[in-house]
């Protein structure tokens, strides 16, 4: 088992795409009852750079060495503080935003690639389609009246917003433009995964557009999601 896994930070979040810079986190989660004796290697590694009193979940203070150990728990030194029974969703391709953001930004990561607490993600299906519904214009603007502000950070686009969001469902008669658009979300994501910094605004415009007819848009609507005056 592989418990060393690549992991991404709110910063490395963009739209559509996302930028590893070579971080990884230790996922030696309780829920997988692991035997550290099975890593040698990252038993050695813990115990060369750490003081075990520092790394036991007993909660003692220790003011003569300068630190204390982590917060009690039932769990033994080597394992996290958190259980992370859900860690199977992780190992999912899944899409990933910010909880604060300046403005809506999701991406879609593949599995085995974990994410900070700060950010929050869902796993399922026709995620590349749900994607390019929560990047749009339209979202966007109903991101606007219902989120909370966070000062002059942006939003607080919290877990519950986003379960809230009034995606359609997909039917028959719209699937020709589900399958438009995941057709394009596939040209904006293979674009960025050689060139981050591509250019795909015509795309994403493009997207838009379909995402507005999805939802059966008026004119005077559109005029509205895209900031004109009436």
């Amino acid at each position: 088992m592989t418990i060393i896994k690549p992991i991404l930070r709110g910063r490395d979040i963009k739209r559509y795409y996302y930028e590893w810079v070579g971080l990884w986190v230790i996922g030696t989660f309780p829920a997988l009852k692991l035997n550290i004796d099975d890593y040698p290697a990252l038993k050695k590694y813990f115990l060369d750079h750490f003081d075990i009193r520092q790394l036991e979940q007993s909660g003692k203070k220790y003011p003569n060495l300068g630190f204390d150990a982590r917060k009690k728990t039932g769990n033994k030194w080597f394992e996290t503080q958190d259980q992370i029974a859900y860690y199977p969703e992780f190992e999912k391709e899944k899409v990933v935003w910010q909880r604060i953001t300046q403005e809506p930004t999701f991406c879609l990561v593949e599995p085995s690639v974990f994410i900070l607490d700060s950010m929050a993600f869902f796993t399922g299906k026709n995620l590349k389609f749900i994607m390019a519904l929560l990047n749009s214009k339209l979202i966007y603007k109903y991101v606007e009246m219902i989120v909370h502000q966070y000062g002059f950070t942006g939003f607080r686009l919290s877990n519950q917003y986003v379960e809230i969001m009034p995606l359609p469902p997909i039917t028959a008669s719209n699937q020709h433009i589900v399958n438009q658009i995941e057709t394009l979300v596939d040209k904006i994501l293979a674009v960025k995964k050689n060139s981050p910094q591509a250019d795909t605004s015509q795309w994403e415009r493009e997207i838009d557009r379909l995402v507005c007819e999805l939802y059966g848009l008026t004119k005077e609507e559109i005029k509205i999601v895209e900031g004109e005056k009436l």
